[in-house]
Formats: C-alpha cells, sequence, structure tokens
C-alpha cells in the first residue's frame, strides 16, 4: 500500500512538472522567425506543441523567462490567424471583412487553406472545421468559381488524409462551377486537371453519381452555402449544405447539432463559442451571395450522404 502511495505521488510530480516553467512560450515562425507570444497553457493539450515545449531551451528578456519554440515551415499570416482563434476561440469574419476592405482575400483565402491543412497535421479538428467555414465565407462573398490553383495544390502536394474535408469541399465546388456559365478556358483547365489527378476524376465521378441518387436538384445546390443546421427541411437542401457538410465530425453528427456551436442563430452560420459576438457581416445580403441557382454538387462519404 505504501509503494503505491509512493508511485501516485510520484506520478502526481511528474504530471506538475511537466506543466512548471515559464507561462509564455516565443514562437518563431517562418524563415525570418517572427515573433508570437502564446501562452503555454493554452498549447498544453496539443502533442504537436507539447514535443516541442519539453525540448525548448529557455530565454530571459527583461527579466522575463520565455519557451522558445521555431515553427520555420509555416507562414507568419497564416500563424497570426492560429493565435488569433487559440486565443480566441472564435470564426474569422472580422479578417474577410478586412480583407473586403483592402483587397486582399486571395491572400486570405490562401493563409486560410494552409491554416486548414496545417490544424490536420497538428490534430486541432475544431480549426479546421473553422478555417473550412471560412474558405467558404470568402468563396461565397466574392463570389468565386473553384480555383484551378487550389485544386492542382491540394491534389498534387497535400497529404489526401490532411485534406480530405478539403478535397470534398473542392470537388462540389469543380461540379457546381461546370455545371454553370463557365469559359472554354476554365473547362479546358478543369479537364487538365482531370487527366493529371487521377484522385480528383475519381471522387468527382463518385460524387456525381451520389448526387444523382439523392434526387436533388444539382442545378440549386451551392457548396458554398452552408445553412446555419444540420436538420433541413427539403427545400432547404435544395439550395446549399448541411452546417458541418465538411466538417471532421460530419459521418457522427448527422441531423444533430453542430458541437462546436455554442448558440445558434439561424443568421449565424458558423458561432464556436460562448462568448461568440456576431459581426456586422454575420447579416449581410453578401451571405447568401448572387449565383444561389447555380448548379452544384454534394461531395460526402457514402455515410454522410444527403438522403434524408
Amino acid at each position: 500500500m505504501l509503494r503505491g502511495r509512493f508511485a501516485d505521488r510520484r506520478n502526481s510530480a511528474v504530471s506538475l512538472n511537466s506543466l512548471a516553467g515559464p507561462a509564455i512560450v516565443k514562437i518563431l515562425v517562418g524563415s525570418d522567425g517572427q515573433e508570437f507570444l502564446v501562452p503555454r497553457k493554452l498549447l498544453a493539450s496539443c502533442n504537436y506543441f507539447r514535443r516541442r515545449i519539453d525540448n525548448a531551451r529557455v530565454e530571459f528578456e527583461k527579466g522575463q523567462a520565455h519557451i522558445i519554440v521555431v515553427v520555420e515551415d509555416q507562414e507568419p499570416s497564416m500563424f497570426e490567424l492560429f493565435v488569433y482563434w487559440l486565443n480566441e476561440r472564435k470564426n474569422f469574419d472580422k479578417f474577410i471583412d478586412a480583407a473586403e476592405a483592402d483587397h486582399s482575400c486571395q491572400e486570405l483565402h490562401n493563409n486560410l487553406v494552409q491554416l486548414h491543412l496545417f490544424a490536420a497535421q497538428i490534430d486541432i479538428p475544431a480549426l479546421q472545421d473553422c478555417a473550412m467555414d471560412a474558405i467558404q465565407d470568402v468563396y461565397l462573398r466574392k463570389n468565386w468559381d473553384i480555383s484551378t490553383k487550389l485544386i492542382d495544390f491540394v491534389y498534387t502536394s497535400c497529404d489526401p488524409q490532411e485534406s480530405c474535408r478539403l478535397r470534398k469541399w473542392i470537388v462540389a465546388m469543380t461540379a457546381w462551377t461546370l455545371g454553370g456559365v463557365v469559359t472554354t478556358e476554365m473547362s479546358n483547365s478543369i479537364q487538365r486537371l482531370f487527366e493529371r489527378c487521377p484522385d480528383f476524376w475519381a471522387e468527382y465521378n463518385n460524387h456525381t453519381r451520389k448526387m444523382a441518387q439523392t434526387g436533388l436538384e444539382g442545378q440549386f445546390k451551392n457548396p458554398q452555402l452552408r445553412l446555419p443546421s444540420n436538420n433541413l427541411r427539403g427545400e432547404e437542401r435544395q439550395f446549399g449544405f448541411r452546417q458541418c457538410s465538411f466538417h471532421t465530425h460530419r459521418s457522427t453528427v448527422g441531423q444533430g447539432r453542430c458541437p462546436h456551436a455554442a448558440s445558434l442563430s439561424p443568421l449565424i452560420p458558423s458561432p464556436y463559442t460562448d462568448g461568440y459576438v456576431e459581426s456586422d457581416s454575420d447579416r449581410g445580403d453578401s451571405r447568401f451571395g448572387s449565383r444561389m441557382v447555380s448548379p452544384s454538387s454534394d461531395t460526402i462519404p457514402e455515410s454522410d450522404l444527403e438522403t434524408s
């Protein structure tokens, strides 16, 4: 019995020691080592950062100790979004608003794609889903067709597992783009990508086959449009996608409530925390765009297929 108690105390001490030390982590990001100061407690549950913190050096600056972690293979502009989400647990509407104002939506789009992939790599599903929502919102705000550069990047440079949800949305967007008024150049570019990327072609065919089986009218279903529920009436499903159609938990949530949503408003597509504050853009007409009746399809796994 004494040995058992002693062992328990030792295990407790090890656990406490693993959290001992400086409270702030200085993360140096990118080739230039841009600095981000992050409370250590916010990183404690992430194995990716915990391993680096355990092996990191400590530096003192003006009498304050910082743990130094280097993340050279990520871009600071993406990491800024990560740190914001880590601190606030809110969606990225304010960044989309700012990008619209200063005409930098393409740069934000690229950062959100990288953030989604980074979240997959470090195993933070909630961040993956938040980034995916924001990608949808950027496309809806800007009324964009699918980017052939994005298709090429995801299908030739990204791990299939890490990019799984992004691939599903890309295929849906491709079907929507091809079904609408599309230029010959765009159509030819996508056809070349079908030929270059067998997985893309196979997933596209699987996707269009499943859509035909649902009985939905594809020309009305917009994969940019994320409706604020998973339990939709038949007429609602003609125009957009369930709230969690492209989330990591799609196959388990069914028609239930999105596990990220602490409160649900019919005008808010993706609230993430109890402290969520609705931005002005949540009520803007641009949420629903001008292409609600453009053709689309539904790219979800067999178990996720919308049939109800």
